[in-house]
């Protein structure tokens, strides 16, 4: 894992970025351990919460922007070179880069994995302030669904006043 942070931290040295993704990826571990998932389970959440916004910095020079569409659209392909140096399962690949071409979309949430790396993305997002705080009521009751995350939210958001 920390040979492919910093393979991650070579392809885009943008310090946000960096902090975002280790957020995201610690907020995912964080939670698929309190949900008690399986190694190989936690390993992809994990694996995916990494990579989630790899596309970033590909997106900013095609488009000139990071818009989720364009992040969704050119992030596989990245994360597919940069796993091809590490010895993973093609399906394990194909999940992960599933994960990262449709993070922004909620509706194609099909596993705890994926919903893991987007509760986690979402509680960063709102702490960085990329999300509205008026949208948590919203995405805690349709998007979140692990119990782990809700208390996450809770406590941080809630019952803490921020």
């Amino acid at each position: 894992m920390i040979n492919l942070i910093k393979d991650i931290f070579d392809y885009d040295p943008d310090g946000k970025n960096i902090h975002h993704l280790m957020a995201v990826y610690s907020y995912s571990g964080l939670i698929a351990g309190m949900e008690h998932l399986d190694e190989h389970t936690v390993y992809i959440t994990e694996l995916a919460a990494l990579l989630h916004d790899i596309g970033i910095k590909v997106s900013k020079e095609k488009y000139g922007d990071s818009k989720p569409e364009h992040q969704e659209k050119e992030g596989p392909e990245v994360a597919r070179n940069l796993l091809s140096e590490y010895d993973l399962p093609e399906e394990d690949v194909e999940r992960i880069c599933f994960i990262i071409g449709h993070h922004h979309t909620y509706s194609a949430i099909d596993g705890i994995d994926f919903l893991i790396v987007v509760e986690a993305d979402y509680i960063v997002n709102l702490m960085e302030g990329f999300c509205s705080r008026d949208s948590l009521p919203e995405m805690k009751e349709n998007v979140f669904k692990t119990e782990s995350g809700k208390y996450i939210l809770e406590q941080m958001f809630e019952k803490s006043g921020m």
